[in-house]
């Protein structure tokens, strides 16, 4: 991507002309809002559907922005039916978790491929599968909604019935390594992009961590300052494009065409 092709897909929106398509984590939230304050920036720019303005990528970076008031937001416009992006899912795991003891849903034992068959047709909300003696052993908990609202709404009090205990979420590419390492996997539905658009723009917005996105040339470390997105959006626009290409004059680009692991 040219310096100039950078600048013109970095764009300034009011904050409350986005729609976010997933709650947010409280605990991530309060953190990434402590460090946003200290720093004064806003370290990467907000992904956004440029025809719907559905935030992509960057949801509690957007309730950040609310919450202190700050009327604007840097984005990167993306074509979101770019067969490009790809979306996947994360799934939740455990070490501790049994597949009979989420409140209010009855597990039933099934083979692997039937499992995802039904719950790729929405008519289950999980399929717990785990490694016992080497051998996968896989419990499908029903759905009584077969549409994708009913999935969602079913999801959030599965997701609710677990609070509290020893969960995590990983990638759905990786799922399989964790597997191996002892924990239960909760293997989900991956959403098409059209139902995830559909869901930010009637404001049904979806569980934390129902959506993964892969998104090839994301800008990063944009590290824009807090105050500058308190101007009209005209002259913020301006302050940013001049500091940006006093930035790529320097040759500070650096494009990652292999895999990254970042800390947060």
């Amino acid at each position: 991507m040219l310096p100039e092709e950078i600048i013109s897909r970095l764009q300034i929106l009011p904050v409350d002309r986005l729609c976010s398509h997933e709650e947010i984590i409280p605990f991530n939230l309060q953190r990434l809002r402590e460090g946003m304050l200290n720093m004064g920036r806003l370290v990467d720019p907000l992904i956004v559907e440029k025809s719907r303005n559905m935030v992509v990528d960057g949801n509690h970076r957007k309730k950040v922005l609310e919450l202190i008031k700050c009327p604007n937001a840097a984005c990167q416009l993306v074509d979101y039916h770019s067969p490009e992006i790809r979306v996947g899912s994360w799934f939740p795991v455990s070490k501790v978790i049994g597949h009979t003891e989420i409140g209010g849903f009855k597990p039933e034992a099934v083979d692997f491929e039937s499992g995802m068959a039904a719950i790729n047709r929405m008519e289950a909300t999980f399929l717990y599968v785990r490694k016992t003696d080497g051998k996968r052993e896989c419990f499908l908990y029903d759905s009584n909604e077969r549409t994708v609202q009913g999935v969602v709404s079913q999801q959030r009090k599965f997701i609710a019935a677990t609070e509290g205990r020893d969960m995590q979420y990983v990638a759905d590419d990786r799922w399989e390594e964790y597997l191996n390492q002892g924990y239960a996997v909760f293997c989900r539905r991956i959403y098409k992009k059209e139902e995830i658009l559909d869901a930010a723009t009637s404001g049904k917005v979806m569980p934390p961590k129902s959506t993964r996105h892969v998104i090839p040339d994301r800008i990063i470390r944009l590290n824009l300052h807090l105050g500058w997105l308190a101007e009209p959006p005209e002259v913020t626009k301006e302050m940013m494009d001049a500091s940006l290409r006093k930035r790529l004059g320097e040759s500070s680009i650096r494009r990652y065409t292999e895999p990254v692991i970042v800390l947060y």
